[in-house]
């Protein structure tokens, strides 16, 4: 997640989320590790102000770990059932969609959790380099095509949102992370079709880190 879109996500649940909008599911959430050292600002911007407010969120993942109140896979249907009896009023899905097969699965499970009228906030990559967790599709959809994996949604907000940072400025400024690529362009040989994405996001090297967000209503 972009600094930038932690903080748009911030204002958007600042200025549209009431005590009826929670609890909250937090889908695909990683660890609280991921959370609050690895990305602190996720922690911070967005989570950190509703805990403050005591409401709820349910932090879920596929994978168990420390910081996943629930375990399950989102397009299993009595995981669905489940998570449904936990009262979710809104949902967040943010950094998710470009790492699977058939984003639009998730999206129709999505829509199955969430009530009428409740609200969906989901974020994904507009402009950033290929990053396996564990693949990448290379989804990078405009605000139009990211609305259309929701039908019957009405946008209430919606930005693509840009960051200060580039691929550029990440390499200057990790000094192991630019030897890491260094190495890794220089092996065309190894795992040969990411070795071309790489080297294709070299094109766009100086391009600000951009993201595709959006606040949605699921409508009747």
């Amino acid at each position: 997640m972009l600094l930038e879109e932690a903080q748009w996500i911030k204002k958007v649940i600042e200025n549209n989320f009431s005590l009826n909008d929670f609890p909250l599911l937090n889908v695909g959430s990683s660890t609280k590790e991921f959370r609050e050292s690895v990305q602190p600002f996720i922690f911070s911007e967005i989570f950190k102000p509703i805990e403050d407010k005591n409401y709820s969120v349910i932090h879920t993942d596929i994978k168990e770990d420390n910081g996943v109140d629930i375990v399950g896979d989102l397009n299993d249907a009595k995981f669905r059932s489940h998570l449904r009896g936990n009262n979710i009023k809104s949902i967040l899905c943010s950094n998710l969609l470009e790492h699977l097969e058939d984003p639009q699965q998730i999206c129709n499970s999505i829509l199955e959790i969430v009530p009428i009228n409740g609200l969906i906030l989901v974020t994904v990559p507009y402009s950033f380099p290929y990053h396996n967790d564990p693949i990448d599709t290379l989804l990078r959809p405009n605000i139009k095509e990211l609305h259309a994996f929701f039908p019957n949604t009405e946008i209430l907000e919606s930005e693509i949102i840009v960051s200060n940072n580039s691929f550029y400025n990440d390499l200057m400024n990790n000094k192991k992370y630019f030897l890491k690529m260094t190495i890794r362009w220089l092996l065309p040989f190894y795992k040969y079709s990411e070795w071309k994405h790489s080297i294709k996001d070299t094109v766009k090297l100086k391009e600000k880190y951009s993201a595709t967000c959006v606040l949605l209503r699921k409508r009747n």
